[in-house]
């Protein structure tokens, strides 16, 4: 077998920087190592989980059960002329919006707070809230993938998508690269720099955290929530409800604040649904 598996233990897999093991670990160079490592992950009776910067994902238990395939894949930005440029899903955005920015074209500029790769951003269609409606497919025009052990591609509009969620948001599935149409534009300022610091402002970066934790959730369970939880080591941040912040190794206590979220909403008969992907 090529594929390289190794054990991992530290605090680097999640951005809520907990201490997690996996005995079960590879990076992922290229697209044979990916269905190498899917077939590695059903004869072992592995669920595989595809890591990129870790921007969206907590693994709920110190030592992890799942195969941990982490995007190695060479960054690279190919023009293709046309308007069109073939990106590496694991070039991280801000690296994209910069490509982008200095040759004066458009892009998801609102994705510069978001510190992902490409790869993750279009798995669960990033972009801004409902009220705008806008989101890295806006500039998607086809995505390669790997998916078990074939290699596919499919333009934008035979991929399945909803809010924050994709086809490709679960299973095994790595996006290998993906088309993006970026077109000339006059473009005033600094959109990047205008980005970042609206997220000063708005949001709430003083602890780990993943950004947003629910899809859909009820405010009046999340701000007793926020309350209960205000002595312990993760919880809800003051500046912004729908925000897990998180400053303990240890996941049982970000384990535990979930758990109580999902059986306060079971209790009353409200929706809940994680934005962020829990990983056994």
């Amino acid at each position: 077998m090529s594929l390289n598996l190794e054990r991992y233990e530290g605090t680097a897999l999640s951005r809520y920087r907990t201490c997690n093991v996996a005995e079960h670990f590879a990076r992922l160079h290229s697209a044979e190592d990916a269905i190498e490592a899917f077939e590695y992950a059903r004869k072992s009776a592995l669920n595989p989980f595809v890591l990129g910067a870790g921007s969206n994902v907590f693994f709920k238990n110190s030592k992890i059960k799942s195969l941990v395939l982490k995007n190695a894949l060479p960054c690279e930005i190919r023009d293709l002329g046309g308007d069109r440029f073939e990106v590496s899903s694991s070039l991280p955005m801000l690296s994209l919006l910069r490509y982008a920015l200095e040759r004066g074209r458009d892009c998801c500029y609102y994705l510069a707070s978001a510190p992902c790769e490409l790869g993750g951003a279009i798995a669960m269609n990033a972009g801004t809230g409902k009220s705008q409606n806008k989101s890295i497919f806006d500039f998607i025009e086809s995505v390669k993938f790997v998916r078990g052990s074939a290699i596919e591609q499919k333009p934008a509009s035979g991929i399945s998508r909803a809010f924050r969620r994709t086809e490709f948001t679960e299973g095994n599935t790595f996006i290998l690269s993906a088309i993006l149409r970026l077109p000339v534009a006059e473009i005033s300022g600094n959109p990047i720099a205008e980005r970042l610091e609206w997220a000063k402002k708005n949001q709430d970066l003083s602890l780990p955290n993943c950004g947003s934790l629910c899809d859909k959730y009820n405010a009046r369970i999340l701000s007793f929530l926020r309350f209960i939880y205000s002595p312990f080591p993760a919880g809800l941040s003051k500046k912004k409800l729908n925000w897990g912040q998180n400053r303990s190794r240890n996941p049982f206590y970000f384990r535990t604040l979930l758990n109580s979220a999902k059986f306060l909403h079971a209790i009353f008969a409200k929706e809940l649904e994680f934005e962020i992907k829990i990983v056994d």
